[in-house]
């Protein structure tokens, strides 16, 4: 993966060529046909996913047993950053749901750029950062529209 491939996808366009350079060693790329589980709700593993190109969709299981599709991540998106950040098992399935490609980052192989690289680091976790706030953000959002409604009804 070239550094202009690299420096496209919106978590890492912030970085310098020699940024890139030290983080290379760090990334792996790896592909998904439709239908392969990159990982299952529960289990465990601390990797951060960057979405390359295709499309994965976020599953969670019902009390009954079944899949729910939470959303679809497309080129750029981030997966995985619970595990990473608290290396807890996985909240969800990661299933591709077309051919994919996907940037892996093991947290081991971040902790050693953290160790090396500060400034790559902070990168890293202030994008981090700025996706989790995104998601709260949306979520409460929708909370309220839940919420309002729940009322509107009840009245």
């Amino acid at each position: 993966m070239e550094n202009k491939e690299i420096r496209e996808i919106y978590f890492f366009n912030d970085m310098d060529d020699s940024e890139i350079e030290a983080l290379r060693g760090s990334i792996q790329m790896k592909e998904y046909e439709a239908g392969d589980i990159i990982f299952r709700e529960g289990s465990s593993s601390s990797e951060l996913y960057i979405v390359v190109s295709g499309k994965v969709g976020v599953n969670k299981m019902t009390a009954e047993g079944d899949q729910y599709k939470i959303i679809t991540l497309e080129k750029g998106n981030v997966f995985g950053i619970m595990s990473f950040l608290d290396e807890i098992n996985h909240d969800a399935t990661i299933i591709a749901e077309q051919k994919s490609r996907v940037i892996k980052i093991e947290k081991a192989a971040f902790d050693n750029i953290a160790n090396s690289n500060l400034s790559i680091a902070f990168k890293i976790l202030r994008r981090l950062a700025m996706h989790l706030t995104g998601i709260v953000r949306k979520t409460n959002r929708e909370y309220m529209d839940l919420m309002h409604m729940m009322f509107r009804k009840s009245k």
